[in-house]
C-alpha cells in the first residue's frame, strides 16, 4: 500500500533539494516509516505542485543516500529502507579510484577500528552472537580444508562481530570497508598456511570473546589485522 503523506507546495529554492528535504523530514519524524512506498512521480509532482523532473532527481539523490530503494515488477516502486553501507562503500570505492586513499589507509582504518570492537563484542555479545562467530570460523575452516578458493565468505567473521558489538556506527563502517577491503585484494595469492593463519587469528579472538576478555580481545584483533595486511602489499 502507497503512504500516504503531506507535503507543501514547492515556492522557492532549488526545486529538488527542496522536494528532497520535505520527505526526508517525513522519514525523521516517522510518518513514513521503513518499507513504506512512496506516491508514484506524478503523484508526488501534483501534491508539490512541480514537474516530474525535480521529482526525480530528489528520488535519485535519496535513493544514492541509502535512504530510499527502488523496486521494479508487480508490487513495485520506491521505498523508505533501513540506511546501509553501500553509499559509504561507494565513497570508499571512488576515492581509491581516484588515488585518493590506498589500501594502505584502509587497514589504517580497520586497524583504529576493529579493535574496539573486538573490545566491545567481549562485553556485549549474546549466546546467538558467539555461535555465529563459531559458526563463522568453522565454515572458513572447512572450505580451506576442502581446498576451496577464497571468498567473501572468509570476512564473515569480522561482519558478525560488527554485529555482536551492538554499535550501529562501527557496524556500518565494517560492512562497507571490509568488503570493500577484499574486492581489492581477491586477486592476490594467499597460500593455504596463510589462510590458516587468519583461521588462528579469528579463533584466538572468538576465544577471548567468549571469555568476556575485552582486552585479549582488543589486543588479539589488533595483531591479526597487522598480520593479515603484510599479505596485501
Amino acid at each position: 500500500m502507497t503512504a500516504k503523506i503531506s507535503l507543501e507546495n514547492v515556492k522557492k529554492g532549488r526545486v529538488s533539494d527542496n522536494v528532497r528535504e520535505q520527505i526526508t523530514n517525513l522519514i525523521l519524524a516517522g510518518e513514513l516509516k521503513v518499507g513504506d512506498r512512496l506516491p508514484t512521480e506524478n503523484g508526488l509532482a501534483r501534491q508539490l505542485g512541480v514537474s516530474k523532473v525535480p521529482v526525480r532527481e530528489a528520488m535519485i539523490s535519496m535513493q544514492q543516500m541509502g535512504l530510499l530503494a527502488s523496486r521494479r515488477g508487480a508490487g513495485g516502486g520506491v521505498f523508505v529502507c533501513e540506511p546501509g553501507p553501500e553509499p559509504v562503500g561507494e565513497a570508499l570505492t571512488l576515492m581509491l579510484r581516484l588515488g585518493q586513499a590506498s589500501i594502505s589507509d584502509l587497514t589504517q582504518a580497520r586497524l583504529a577500528i576493529e579493535p574496539q570492537v573486538a573490545r566491545l563484542a567481549a562485553q556485549l555479545a549474546t549466546p546467538q552472537d558467539l555461535a555465529r562467530l563459531e559458526d563463522t570460523i568453522t565454515t572458513y575452516q572447512s572450505a580451506v580444508e576442502r581446498e576451496q578458493p577464497r571468498s567473501i565468505r572468509d570476512l564473515d567473521f569480522h561482519l558478525a562481530l560488527a554485529d555482536a558489538c551492538a554499535n550501529p556506527v562501527f557496524n556500518l563502517i565494517l560492512r562497507a570497508l571490509v568488503p570493500l577491503l577484499y574486492n581489492n585484494v581477491r586477486l592476490r595469492r594467499f597460500q593455504p598456511k596463510d589462510r590458516k593463519l587468519g583461521i588462528a587469528g579469528h579463533r584466538e579472538i572468538f576465544e577471548a570473546v567468549r571469555r568476556g576478555d575485552a582486552e585479549a580481545a582488543q589486543e588479539a584483533m589488533a595483531r591479526h589485522v597487522a598480520q593479515m595486511a603484510t599479505f596485501w602489499k
